[in-house]
């Protein structure tokens, strides 16, 4: 009996440990199961693993995909994370660095850094190593605009959205992280002292302005005098210049500061231009230096000798291996004759020139003088010429002459009271258009000079002569007359005479409105409304 009751307990031990082993091994396992189950569950980047680790798991095809990353920019960015052996930009372990989150601030709004708004939108992210990752690819695409260029000016089309060489973009991040990262955005671009002082005023202008889309219908003070103040001021706060709106004195102040701003003349009057530049919204006048800025990075590099006039700014320079020699206000063309845009190279400049008037301005403008006072060609010093031969104006019926057929070719003799003055400069191009003196010295004073018929009059025309001259090939001779010392001799003697350059400069018109004043931006009128064109090209969305 007791060796019974033994073997039924030996028995049940056989029989019931392997089953409780079995047990626990088993709930063991099913405890590690839900551990490694949860393990593989947690997305990577919340995993205790480094940040190259991250990046050569967010590198894979299928995830890229889900971000709706391109397949030409998961090749880009697998090129440059392989450059840098996955290695991030912008982020540790855990979290985005203090210069990826300023980045990421920055590239969410690349129009402050000259970039058009539309140009790229910043994707939606999830984490820190999307972020990475659209920091990496927006940053390569806004460098590459701020190097290359927006628009493509000769064809009048945006250029492709592209990314700067991946070898390349490992050398360009060297940042300042203790000031401001956005004009360091500058160094990548152009250096050009003219376009660094339009990017940081870009920048103030963002920081201090309200970007207000409100426009208005602002008219000359000679209309409606107390309209006229109530809008200005209605537009001084709109645009930030101005906080209390009762307040005149406070209002003119502000209105001196915006006229200054705006390249007008500072004297508190709302007149023709300056309405016209206060109805102009702050966002639009925002755009209007972007594409200043991307006209500049755009072009390419002047050589070692030119002379450049830009059409709104109405100024002319002359440049010697980035010196300035010589600095002219001019007048240029009035809105129904616009003076062109060109490239050119100066070749002659000629003392006391004849003026072969154009027939445009002798059928619409000199016919209706000589109807009214056929002595109105001897005043003047007009010659009219038919079929080469001269004509005496006298024994002319010029009632019986219309406009639409002026038989006559006019041409005004040499002299101070020439429409030409005492000098030109002389440069081939298909507008028939040249620089010169006039003797109309009084429009030189004016903030906004657009008078002529096209061509460009030019303050102290001796002057910058004399400087080209002098830098032209050195102990030249012309007829036995050296040059340019005998320049003073060549002008007294009051005769049409022209000396070709030796060495013709390079001449470039252009138009651009918002340009550097010393290290102030002025915006100044867009006064033909060229900009318009090209500003619907850049805000169209490249998305």
């Amino acid at each position: 009996m007791y060796t019974n009751v033994i073997n039924y307990h030996q028995y049940m031990k056989t029989l019931i440990t392997p089953f409780f082993t079995v047990f626990f091994l088993s709930l063991l396992l099913i405890g590690c199961g839900d551990t490694d189950n949860s393990l593989s569950e947690k997305p990577f980047e919340q995993r205790a693993i480094s940040a190259q680790e991250k990046i050569k798991l967010a590198l894979a095809p299928e995830y890229l995909e889900k971000l709706g990353i391109s397949s030409e920019d998961q090749s880009y960015l697998r090129k440059v994370y392989k450059e840098r052996s996955n290695k991030p930009f912008w982020i540790n372990d855990s979290l985005l660095t203090d210069v990826g989150l300023k980045i990421k601030v920055i590239l969410k709004r690349p129009e402050q850094l000259g970039v058009p708004v539309n140009r790229h939108v910043y994707p939606k992210t999830n984490n820190f190593v999307q972020d990475e990752l659209s920091n990496t690819l927006l940053f390569a695409q806004v460098v590459n605009d701020l190097k290359k260029g927006v628009i493509n000016f000769e064809a009048k089309k945006k250029n492709p959205v592209d990314k700067v060489n991946p070898t390349q973009l490992d050398s360009l991040m060297n940042f300042d992280v203790s000031t401001d990262l956005r004009p360091q955005f500058l160094s990548y671009s152009v250096q050009d002292s003219n376009y660094s002082v339009l990017g940081k005023g870009l920048i103030h202008l963002m920081d201090t302005y309200p970007m207000d889309e409100s426009t208005f219908e602002i008219r000359s003070i000679k209309y409606d005098s107390i309209k006229s103040v109530e809008m200005a001021t209605a537009a001084l706060i709109s645009k930030g210049y101005l906080t209390v709106e009762n307040d005149t004195s406070a209002m003119f102040e502000a209105l001196r500061e915006f006229q200054v701003q705006s390249g007008l003349k500072p004297d508190a009057v709302i007149g023709k231009y300056t309405s016209r530049a206060l109805n102009e919204s702050t966002t639009h006048r925002r755009d209007r230096i972007i594409l200043a800025m991307d006209k500049i990075r755009s072009r390419k590099p002047f050589p070692e000798k030119y002379i450049h006039i830009n059409i709104p700014e109405y100024k002319l320079r002359f440049y010697i291996n980035d010196s300035l020699k010589s600095d002219h206000n001019i007048v240029v063309g009035r809105s129904e004759n616009e003076t062109p845009e060109l490239t050119s190279k100066l070749s002659r400049i000629v003392a006391y020139p004849y003026w072969n008037v154009p027939y445009s301005i002798s059928s619409k403008e000199i016919l209706p003088a000589a109807k009214m006072n056929s002595n109105y060609f001897e005043r003047h010093r007009y010659k009219i010429y038919k079929k080469g031969e001269e004509v005496d104006p006298l024994t002319v019926d010029w009632k019986s002459i219309r406009q639409t057929s002026f038989p006559f070719k006019v041409v005004q003799d040499p002299g101070r009271s020439n429409s030409l003055g005492i000098i030109k400069f002389v440069f081939p191009n298909s507008h028939s258009v040249y620089f010169h003196d006039t003797p109309s010295k009084s429009l030189f004073s004016t903030d906004v000079r657009a008078y002529s018929h096209g061509c460009m009059r030019t303050q102290n025309p001796v002057d910058l002569a004399r400087r080209i001259l002098e830098r032209d090939v050195r102990g030249r001779k012309i007829n036995d007359v050296v040059i340019p010392d005998s320049l003073d001799s060549i002008m007294s003697r009051g005769e049409n005479y022209a000396i070709r350059l030796l060495d013709p400069i390079p001449i470039f018109v252009e138009y651009i409105s918002v340009v550097r004043v010393g290290e102030q931006m002025i915006t100044h009128i867009d006064i033909y409304g060229r900009d318009e064109e090209y500003l619907k090209i850049m805000n169209e969305s490249s998305i």
